[in-house]
């Protein structure tokens, strides 16, 4: 039995999920709810569930501070690079270098 996405999301740990923004022709931000695919010590990659896909990061400035820079990401092949990163720092705790079970839900849900 298939899960659908919205579903999924709904149950999904809050440190997991986000909602991103994109504008509208019209000018109206537009929300995308967004699962959390890989981590590294200083990036997160989100993707939204959208039928159209979007790969978004969220890229901590640094150690010190909680500021963070949001970017949706063009180009595949830096989707590939954060997830072998995810991957190559292997998990701690579920914090550092995860490769998120919800990658496992979208591929096997499209």
């Amino acid at each position: 039995m298939s899960l659908d996405p919205a579903t999924f999301f709904h149950h999904a740990a809050d440190a997991e999920k986000t909602t991103v923004y994109t504008q509208n022709a019209d000018g109206d931000l537009e929300p995308h709810d967004a699962l959390l695919i890989a981590q590294t010590h200083r990036q997160r990659l989100f993707v939204t569930l959208e039928p159209r896909r979007r790969y978004v990061t969220y890229s901590f400035v640094d150690d010190s501070s909680d500021e963070v820079e949001l970017d949706f990401v063009q180009d595949y092949q830096e989707v590939e690079e954060l997830l072998e990163d995810a991957g190559l720092y292997g998990g701690h705790d579920g914090e550092v270098g995860v490769v998120y079970h919800n990658l496992l839900f979208l591929l096997m849900n499209p």
